[in-house]
Parts: C-alpha cells; sequence; structure tokens
C-alpha cells in the first residue's frame, strides 16, 4: 500500500480549501473601509470575536459593527471621502464598502446617524444604509437618519433621498424635508418640510465637533453653536424653491433604490 507524503497531504488541503472558500469572500475579509477620524468615548468597534477601543485613526473594517455608548459619538471616514457622523447610544454595520465600484451598504441597527455622502457618479452606484423596516438609497447627498423603536426616519439636509420600506414602496425626500417609515410593510409617510427644531436637533445629535478629538471628554454645546448650526442647518433648506420641495407619490422601485422608479 502506498503511502502519502506529507507535501502532496498539504496540497490535497489547500486545494480543498480554495474550493471551500469563495475568492471573493477571502479577499473582503478584514478589507479596509475607512477609519474613525474622530470620537467621543464610549466608542467600540466590534470585529468578529474581538471589541476594540475605538479612537482617532483606527480602522474601520468591512463587517465591523461600531458601538457608540450613552454620550459616545463617532464620526468614520469612508475610503470614498463620505463621512458617516453616529450619534450617542447607536450600533451600525459596515456591511461593504467598495471605493472603486462605488457600492457601499450600511447597516443601522439602532441609533442615528448623519452620512454626508459622496457623488457616486458610476452607472450601477448604490450608497444604501439599511434598517429593519426600510432602505435609505441616495447618489450624494447630507441626510440623517434615526431608527428607534421601530420607527425609521429621515431628515434631508442636502440632495435627495430616495426612502423605501421592505416592500420597495418608495418617495423621494428632498432637501429641508422629513419622512416616516412606521412599519416595514406599510408606505412610507409623506415628505413634510421639517421644522427648524427638528433640522437642528437632528445636526447636534450627530454633531461630532473638532474639540471631540481621540479621547477629550466631550463639552456641551453653547448657545453660540446652536445658532450657529440653526443657521447651517436652516438656511440652506429655506432658500431651496419651494417647487423643487413638492411631494411625490409613492412609487414602486422595480429596479432598485438609486435608479429612477
Amino acid at each position: 500500500m502506498k503511502t502519502r507524503s506529507p507535501f502532496a497531504i498539504a496540497l490535497t488541503v489547500l486545494a480543498s480549501l480554495s474550493i471551500a472558500v469563495p475568492p471573493e469572500a477571502s479577499a473582503q475579509a478584514g478589507q479596509k473601509a475607512g477609519q474613525i477620524s474622530r470620537a467621543i468615548p464610549e466608542v467600540a468597534i466590534a470585529r468578529g470575536t474581538q471589541s476594540l477601543t475605538a479612537v482617532v485613526k483606527t480602522l474601520v473594517d468591512w463587517g465591523d459593527v461600531v458601538k457608540t455608548g450613552d454620550g459616545g459619538r463617532a464620526r468614520v471616514a469612508l475610503d470614498d471621502g463620505s463621512v458617516l457622523n453616529v450619534g450617542s447610544s447607536s450600533t451600525l454595520t459596515v456591511t461593504q464598502h467598495n471605493a472603486a465600484a462605488q457600492q457601499t451598504q450600511i447597516e443601522l441597527t439602532y441609533g442615528r446617524v448623519r452620512s454626508q455622502v459622496v457623488k457616486q457618479s458610476k452607472p450601477n452606484a448604490k450608497f444604501e444604509i439599511h434598517t429593519a423596516v426600510g432602505v435609505a438609497g441616495v447618489v450624494g447627498t447630507d441626510f440623517f437618519l434615526g431608527f428607534m423603536n421601530g420607527l425609521f426616519q429621515i431628515i434631508v439636509f442636502e440632495g435627495h433621498v430616495k426612502f423605501c420600506n421592505l416592500n420597495g414602496i418608495c418617495v423621494d425626500v428632498l432637501a429641508g424635508q422629513i419622512a416616516t417609515i412606521r412599519d416595514g410593510h406599510q408606505a412610507p409617510d409623506q415628505p413634510g418640510q421639517a421644522t427648524p427644531s427638528e433640522l437642528t436637533d437632528a445636526a447636534i445629535a450627530t454633531s461630532v465637533g473638532a474639540t471631540f478629538a481621540g479621547n477629550e471628554p466631550a463639552h456641551h454645546l453653547s448657545t453660540g453653536w446652536i445658532i450657529a448650526l440653526t443657521a447651517i442647518v436652516v438656511i440652506p433648506a429655506i432658500v431651496v424653491p419651494i417647487a423643487t420641495r413638492g411631494s411625490h407619490p409613492p412609487t414602486t422601485c422595480a429596479q432598485g433604490l438609486t435608479s429612477a422608479c
């Protein structure tokens, strides 16, 4: 009876592993999506079985879960230039971020995030934020999302977002507007004009100021900062021509979130 050499056995094992693990899966494991550019403790990154304390320049990989504690906030600078400002008591996963192919998917499990997304120019570009009850898909904009207690809410600061429930029923939410999905299988509410208070609250809830770097303690916003933030987020929404902010009836999107309905 012939015995196989250790070298032959090793080759057999390697060959079987290459079949069992798809090439794209092994390439994505540990693939960089961006990094933490600012953080207010406590912020942690769950990477598989590891739990890492997130400070400035901590890398964020595909599959990483970013968690902020009560009072903690984080800014994630993605490789394509987009920015995620994560509010306190929030959890999100960077499921995919391929800057070259312009394919991004974020899972917001709970909490608040403000996304400042660079212009998506490729024909099949996708930047989507998913929750348990709906999806927000964009092609380049600045918007706030909140998902708490089953309510999924969006406020758009600039550009427009296609806001869809789990059945693919969507509404276009334009600059200065607010909309809500109350159940994954009910049509989204018709977009309405966000109040100055709603715009300001959304901005403040996800603000990660320049002084909040690394492990520096968070400070309460002064009245001056609140007034400045109000001007920044409210004035552009007001000066957008009213005609461009008309309500759009819900539509079913057969081509996906970022394509025309």
